[in-house]
């Protein structure tokens, strides 16, 4: 998965040490992909690894960003809370 490899790897680089995401890679392996997206997407608040991305300047490595790029995977409820979301945060992609 494209978010959560860039900022484990960016993490890791800032900080010297490996940085797993520890609540994101379980939900993958308990839900899929898919559905981890979906329900990150859909939650009310951002994830903090929607704001670290947006802070280090990665905004389409955003699972928002993901469901744009893979509209077709998701329901148009989850799609157009993603484009919200991005707008909200002042993202054009």
């Amino acid at each position: 998965m494209e978010k959560y490899h860039a900022l484990e790897d960016t993490l890791t680089k800032e900080r010297g040490t490996t940085t797993r995401l520890g609540r994101t890679r379980p939900k993958i392996a308990r839900v899929g992909e898919l559905e981890t997206i979906k329900d990150l997407i859909m939650r009310k608040e951002p994830s903090e690894g929607f704001f670290m991305l947006l802070e280090r300047q990665m905004p389409e490595l955003t699972f928002e960003a993901v469901a744009l790029r893979h509209p077709n995977q998701f329901e148009a409820a989850v799609v157009e809370a993603a484009e919200e979301r991005l707008r909200a945060a002042g993202i054009s992609l």
